[in-house]
């Protein structure tokens, strides 16, 4: 039973690691640890989750008597009403690595219902170990945050290391090939088939772009159909960012791939993309004439360049 009761530390590091992979600024592992929805729309998620599973390390190792048969059902209740919750919130956007930190999250409390407690005690006083229990999770948060905050500093400094300037009017379209949320494909070939393709960068975190979004949803539902495409990119594609604009089709650009391909050093950017092979008009924040400036860089619908 003790052997079994070890393995609680074990998953809970487990899912630490997952959690610190979900964290918005830290590198993506393989191509199933890579899932940032959760920290782009709520950051504080990844660091709210890793307090948690840091007190429950703290507590299986500092209370060995830990929990009560009582207390061990209702916490595997909770913990399988909690993954049932938040992975229909996220539904279709459920990732691998919420699975894997519910799955031991549930593992937890099964361990601690089906292997109970053999009596063990502590050689520190219960002050001593309250205290303990209670700076672990504080401890762990602290380093996750210093971390994110670390590798958002390395990679601006990268960025900025490399010479790297915003695109602007007149400069060459990138190369790319993508897929829309939409199954459409959008290749740097397109542009000569439409009059204009809007392709705009924005981010769920960011306050400018919500207000961005309803301005420029009022101009796409002025063009003609099939005349115009408005795209926006994002790191993360909730349900919330998605109803802003529904008319649009997004792209989910979760490494960035897209991003430093347009050198966007900010959001909301906006590039008029058209068929001459350049780009026609780059809009960088709110400005006030956005919707002015949006028409008169795409022109008479009718009208092809």
């Amino acid at each position: 039973m003790t052997k079994i009761r070890n393995c609680v530390p074990l998953l809970g590091l487990l899912a630490l690691a997952v959690l610190f992979l979900k964290l918005p600024e830290t590198p993506a592992v393989f191509n199933i640890f890579q899932c940032k929805t959760c920290a782009s729309s709520d950051p504080y998620l990844p660091l709210l989750g890793a307090g948690y599973f840091a007190l429950l390390m703290a507590i299986s190792v500092l209370f060995p008597s830990f929990p009560g048969p009582k207390v061990s059902r209702g916490g595997l209740v909770w913990a399988i009403l909690l993954a049932i919750a938040l992975t229909y919130v996220d539904l279709p956007g459920w990732c691998f690595d919420c699975l894997v930190g519910h799955a031991c999250h549930i593992a937890i409390w099964s361990i601690w219902i089906f292997c109970p407690s053999t009596g063990e005690t502590s050689t520190t006083t219960v002050r001593e170990r309250l205290c303990l229990a209670f700076l672990a999770p504080i401890s762990v948060v602290a380093l996750f945050s210093c971390l994110n905050l670390t590798f958002m500093a390395y990679g601006m400094k990268m960025e900025q290391g490399l010479g790297v300037a915003t695109l602007r009017s007149g400069d060459a379209i990138p190369a790319f090939s993508t897929k829309t949320n939409k199954g459409r494909s959008l290749t740097s070939a397109d542009f000569g088939r439409t009059s204009a393709v809007i392709l705009s960068f924005v981010a769920p975190d960011c306050p400018y772009c919500k207000q961005q979004l309803p301005v420029v949803e009022s101009v796409a539902t002025k063009m003609p159909g099939g005349a115009y495409r408005f795209i926006n990119v994002s790191p993360a594609l909730p349900a919330e960012l998605i109803k802003r604009a529904p008319t649009f089709e997004w792209i989910e650009d979760q490494n960035g791939n897209l991003r430093r391909l347009f050198r966007v050093t900010g959001y909301p950017t906006m590039f008029v993309l058209k068929g001459n092979g350049k780009i026609a008009e780059v809009v960088s924040g709110v400005p006030e004439n956005l919707k002015d400036t949006l028409l008169g860089s795409l022109g008479n619908p009718g009208h092809h360049d």
